[in-house]
């Protein structure tokens, strides 16, 4: 008892004392809700982003102040309803700069919320199991012990605040001075403390949550329009491939980063030289483009449906608009021109009934493979395995001209289990040959990172065009066909860098040098490394040029760059 006695002299006869305590733990809670609050923007763009004040946390500070000093006995109870809100606008701000950076875009919370199960079950596949069950109950339990940390510094500050006992005037003064701040501080240079907040953003996602449905509309509108100007089928669909089969390699993270990054570039350069000299000695002439995807890092169906179609496909809520519209996809057109069209998608695990949309007669998704192999990471087979499976089923036998779409999946994140192709293609038989390690290419994961990083890149680029060229080589070489060659989207920024264009690779090939004439005319390059500078054209013009170049007599088209 005496001890504490003494305690409380001791404080009541340094009142100045505690009273700059105080105004320590008050500045210092700043401090850490600054820090708090501008740590979204620092994974962006680094230490900087600190210099500039923290527009949240100069707006939460007078919150908490007219708490404690106009509503004390509410401070219990109004604590944790502000830290509620700071961490719903801290979260968000996060997750808009993981999307900026994994993805080269903002956070959409329309169409993203979408993807949780999709990015559920991709990191399922990607990752060791103990690493997927700590990853799941980890940021629960982080969000867990950061709003209960939240709700006690803020309880404290309160209490903290409430003991200076301020006067009315300089209750105003204090409160005034903050407003003042606030606005003043857009007046610094530099960014404005304003706009480098979260509040633009989540003003503007709250507006597009309201005005979801309207944009749903007028993309319905959009391509119903575009549907009406369409070409009629007519006999001369396509009538100038005379007949020759066409064969469409989309390449999973096939990016213009390859091509464009010096350190990647270095990695790739001999491979891509030897499978050159290996088109070449089988016949082949080779154009080259870059061209602009709708996706970056992922969400691949959009790149490849703007392929298709032509028309720029930017989310998930035109994707679906798109599925119910009377647009004419590629695929359609051949069968007008009488082709038998197949489409092979191996990681397609479920039932796909939208997929009717894209027209093709045949398609194979992942159970009509017969695989007996092990499984990829998120590939669930090689790609050499469900090209030879078709081959062998569709392109042996067939006795009319073919267009086959193979959506290649083997350069999927995250780059560090791929699978070797098999010299001998007669020995792939039900994929169990891939249950030797031999046959596959494991490469680590660095500890803290996500991804096999650019070696791992490089060796799945490597792998899927080592199974396209040779593929070609072997077994297209007499079927005089036309092949083309594309990526869906860059990879990861994790692999790009920040800032990159979403530009993809195009390659055409043919022995026919004839057949890579209207590729010319359109900027193509000959050889198979494109050196364009960006910006490119997008995906979405593709088949627009397809149909007027291949097409005779020349008439109203679809239109491209539908954006």
């Amino acid at each position: 008892m005496g001890g504490k006695r003494m305690e409380i002299q001791e404080t009541s006869s340094n009142p100045q004392g505690s009273r700059i305590l105080a105004l320590w733990f008050l500045i210092l809670s700043f401090l850490i809700l600054h820090a708090f609050f501008r740590f979204p923007l620092f994974l962006r763009e680094g230490v900087s982003s600190f210099a500039v004040p923290s527009f949240e946390a100069l707006l939460t500070v007078p919150v908490l102040f007219a708490i404690a000093w106009f509503w004390p006995r509410g401070r219990r109870t109004t604590a944790p309803v502000v830290a509620v809100i700071a961490e719903s606008v801290f979260l968000f701000a996060l997750a808009d700069s993981l999307v900026e950076l994994n993805f080269n875009r903002p956070l959409s919370l329309v169409t993203d919320v979408g993807y949780l199960p999709d990015l559920f079950m991709l990191l399922k596949d990607a990752l060791p199991l103990p690493s997927f069950l700590i990853g799941l109950a980890l940021p629960g339990a982080i969000i867990a012990a950061l709003g209960r940390g939240l709700a006690l510094l803020f309880a404290r500050f309160c209490e903290t605040a409430g003991k200076l006992e301020p006067r009315s005037r300089k209750t105003l003064i204090v409160l005034g001075g903050a407003a003042l701040a606030i606005l003043g501080s857009e007046l610094l240079p530099g960014p404005p403390v304003y706009g480098s907040s979260s509040f633009p953003w989540l003003a503007a996602e709250a507006k597009s949550v309201f005005g979801s449905r309207r944009y749903e509309t007028e993309r319905q509108d959009r391509f119903r329009q575009l549907a009406m100007e369409e070409t009629p089928a007519g006999i001369a669909a396509l009538d100038r491939l005379a007949g020759r089969d066409v064969f469409l390699f989309i390449l999973e993270s096939y990016g213009y980063t390859l091509y464009a990054e010096a350190d990647h570039f270095s990695m790739a350069e001999s491979f891509l030289r030897r499978f050159e000299t290996r088109l070449k000695e089988a016949g082949y002439f080779t154009v080259s483009n870059f061209l602009a995807s709708p996706a970056f890092g992922g969400n691949s169906w959009l790149a490849d449906s703007a392929l298709v179609t032509g028309v720029w496909v930017p989310d998930q809520i035109a994707y679906e608009a798109l599925l119910k519209s009377d647009i004419t996809p590629l695929a359609q057109r051949f069968n007008e021109a009488g082709y038998v069209t197949v489409n092979s998608m191996p990681a397609t695990t479920q039932d796909w009934r939208e997929g009717e949309y894209f027209r093709f007669a045949k398609k194979y998704y992942y159970r009509d493979f017969d695989y007996r192999g092990p499984g990829f990471r998120w590939a669930p087979m090689p790609d050499q395995y469900a090209i030879d499976f078709v081959h062998r089923r569709e392109v042996i036998p067939a006795e009319d001209p073919l267009f086959v779409q193979f959506v290649m999946i083997s350069g999927h994140y995250p780059f560090s289990l791929i699978p070797r192709r098999l010299e001998d293609w007669s020995e792939l038989g039900d994929g169990s040959p891939f249950a030797d390690p031999g046959n596959v290419h494991s490469l680590p994961i660095p500890t803290g990172a996500a991804t096999a990083g650019s070696a791992g890149y490089a060796a799945a680029m490597e792998y899927q065009l080592d199974v396209v060229s040779d593929y070609a080589a072997r077994f297209l070489a007499e079927r005089k066909a036309l092949i083309i060659v594309v990526g869906d989207h860059q990879p990861y920024s994790g692999i790009t860098g920040k800032g990159k264009p979403t530009s993809v690779p195009i390659h055409a090939l043919s022995r026919d040098p004839g057949m890579l004439k209207p590729f010319l005319a359109r900027g193509y390059t000959a050889g198979w490394v494109p050196r364009q500078p960006p910006p490119h054209a997008g995906l979405d013009t593709f088949l627009p040029g397809f149909l007027e170049d291949f097409t005779s007599p020349v008439r109203a088209l679809p239109k491209g760059a539908d954006r």
